[in-house]
């Protein structure tokens, strides 16, 4: 197999989640690529993939130099790799983000803007104001905001990419759907319910014309209708929606695909807010399990469900059903960490409260110490 081979391989087993076979295919683009060239575009993606790939996994100090010597390699070649440099800058503040690393995340999220910024008045200068191509740059920048919670901003950008798109594509394209779905998306983070719920109706109309009901990619504006209607208490059509999504999602693909994550992860907060315990249990079970049996039952990405289970438990009283998730969570998160990882004090001081609720008041002083400790080292 030759690079274009490998890479596509290696995208298309991500997409279904053979993450085994997307790390090998990734590897051998890689290999291919190193010997195109130091300042070869493709090497650049290569690294990009394959980071993206431990990323997603919660491999993060894999992750991270393969997101360096990709933004050196595009640094390299100048103007043309430009838009690559921005989407791998900020793929890098998303991992600082994760590991809390603020002051580094908002150092590669300033570097993301100021390119695409350069890129989109380019366009916009060159094509007009109102050409649907500087979408793709509006949009872009939405995200960046969106991401370090930038929420008016990322809804005027929004709101933006929206007119153009509706003074020059068909009312009932799926790019405007998506559109829809992001707008709607910020308005319900910043409260505006009426209006995203008009949206999300909106875009979901689109998208069961242009697409049809039962397509994968209407799971995302269902779950997004679930989250609308739970955070305004309409609990019957938060969870209406949640179930039809997980329905989708599961004919698609598998009952345990990890393409069903986002729909259980909705129901199961759902139920959890609640006290509806009894249902979210085996959904977080089940989350759990997809993990352990895709990833292993150490990877760094099942510490988010074991704590989402361990919590459910601690919001039951229930400690002593806690306490085994929130030690193992904590061992994967100390093996898997950086030094500079906030996450791991976090799930560290959860442990200390968790032992002072099970009466071991001399384990709950030593984890509390060793948590401050650490803190102390992260500041």
């Amino acid at each position: 197999m030759g690079w274009n081979e490998n890479i596509n391989a290696g995208r298309d087993a991500f997409q279904m989640g053979e993450y085994e076979k997307a790390e090998r295919f990734f590897s051998g683009a890689l290999t291919d690529a190193q010997k195109l060239g130091k300042t070869d575009p493709r090497l650049a993606q290569s690294l990009n993939d394959l980071a993206m790939l431990y990323h997603s996994l919660g491999r993060l100090t894999e992750a991270e130099p393969l997101y360096r010597k990709a933004i050196g390699i595009d640094e390299k070649r100048g103007d043309e790799a430009r838009i690559d440099n921005a989407i791998t800058l900020e793929n890098l503040a998303e991992l600082y983000k994760t590991q809390q690393r603020k002051g580094e995340a908002a150092a590669m999220y300033r570097r993301a803007i100021a390119i695409v910024e350069t890129l989109y008045h380019a366009a916009e200068e060159k094509l007009g104001k109102a050409h649907p191509d500087i979408v793709l740059y509006l949009k872009s920048l939405a995200s960046l905001a969106e991401a370090q919670d930038k929420t008016d901003e990322a809804e005027n950008l929004y709101r933006l990419s929206l007119k153009i798109q509706e003074h020059t594509l068909d009312k009932k394209s799926v790019e405007i759907a998506s559109t829809l779905g992001q707008l709607a998306y910020v308005l319900t983070l910043r409260g505006n319910y009426d209006e995203a719920e008009k949206l999300y109706k909106r875009a979901l109309e689109i998208e069961e014309i242009v697409l049809n009901p039962d397509h994968p990619d209407v799971s995302s504006t269902l779950i997004g209708m679930a989250t609308l209607y739970h955070q305004q208490g309409r609990d019957t059509k938060a969870e209406m929606f949640g179930w039809r999504a997980l329905s989708v999602l599961e004919t698609a693909y598998a009952q345990n695909h990890p393409e069903t994550s986002a729909a259980l992860k909705s129901l199961a907060a759902q139920f959890a807010a609640q006290k509806r315990y009894a249902e979210a249990e085996p959904l977080l079970k089940r989350l759990l399990a997809i993990g352990e049996t895709i990833l292993g039952k150490d990877h760094p990405h099942l510490v988010t469900e074991l704590i989402d289970l361990a919590g459910l438990y601690c919001d039951q009283n229930n400690y002593e059903k806690a306490e085994p998730l929130v030690r193992r969570a904590m061992k994967i998160a100390v093996r898997s960490s950086t030094k500079t990882d906030l996450s791991v004090v976090n799930i560290m001081e959860l442990y200390a409260w968790l032992l002072e609720k099970l009466g071991r008041a001399s384990d709950a002083t030593e984890f509390s110490a060793r948590a401050a400790a650490l803190r102390a080292k992260v500041a």
